[in-house]
This record gives C-alpha cells, sequence and structure tokens, in this order.
C-alpha cells in the first residue's frame, strides 16, 4: 500500500489501468460556489499509483470561486483554457502576504507546495482549467 491506494498486482495490470475517459464532459457548476472539479487521481486512474503526479480538470461558472485550499505534498500548475481568471496564494509565514494575477486564456501558473491559493473567474464564460499536481516525496533519512 502507498498512501490511500493498494498497489495492484503486477501480473494484473492491464491498459485500462492507464486511461481515463472523461475531461472533455464540462463539470456542473450549478452550486453554492460555482465550480465543478473533475479529478483524475489513483482512484479514477489506477496507473498514477506511485507516480507522484495527478491531475483535474476545473470548470468555474462566471463569478464562481474554487475557493481557498492547499496541496499539503504537492505543487500545482495549470493553463487557462478559456475564460478570464483571477488567481491568488497566501505566502507562508511571517508575512502571510497576499499575492493575486488575472490570467487570460493561454497563461500558465504555478501554486508552490502547501500555500492557500484560490481561482475565480471575473469573467462572463464559463472558465476551463486543466491542471496538474505534482507530489513532492520526502525521503525519510
Amino acid at each position: 500500500m502507498l498512501g490511500n491506494s493498494v498497489c495492484k498486482d503486477p501480473k494484473l495490470v492491464e491498459a485500462n489501468d492507464f486511461l481515463f475517459s472523461g475531461l472533455h464532459i464540462a463539470g456542473n457548476t450549478t452550486n453554492p460556489v460555482g465550480s465543478r472539479v473533475t479529478p483524475v487521481f489513483a482512484a479514477q486512474l489506477p496507473g498514477l499509483n506511485t507516480l507522484g503526479i495527478s491531475m483535474a480538470r476545473v470548470d468555474i461558472a462566471p463569478w464562481g470561486v474554487n475557493p481557498p485550499h492547499s496541496h499539503p505534498r504537492a505543487t500545482e500548475i495549470f493553463t487557462v483554457l478559456e475564460g478570464t481568471l483571477e488567481v491568488g496564494f497566501i505566502t507562508s509565514n511571517p508575512e502571510n502576504r497576499h499575492s493575486r494575477k488575472v490570467l487570460q486564456k493561454g497563461d500558465v501558473f504555478v501554486f508552490p507546495i502547501e500555500l492557500i491559493h484560490y481561482q475565480r473567474n471575473i469573467g462572463y464564460m464559463t472558465t476551463l482549467l486543466p491542471l496538474l499536481l505534482l507530489v513532492v516525496r520526502i525521503q525519510e533519512l
């Protein structure tokens, strides 16, 4: 077992363990925050288990938000495929400074590991973000 996923017996591995279909389907953003994350983690794509990477599709309705959150063991990088997006993060102690930027279609942004961050659609069309999470493994000595 690694993390929360059980490693599959190598003799039972098949091509479908390395395929996920569905990121072309828009997420339903009719909820209180106006966003939907479609994850592609090891639970959805078993071939990712132990690789230290994952992906997601994030749909954000006009004026919706992907609420503040952090990834304790991962760095996040994404590109804006559609829409206009305000992104921001809070720096670590002792400053706790808010940094923000407005992104347009084609822009790429990265959130460093552990920092609290958010994305907010400030346009009139749904924003689409494919994002990649890169897990940093800290080895015990």
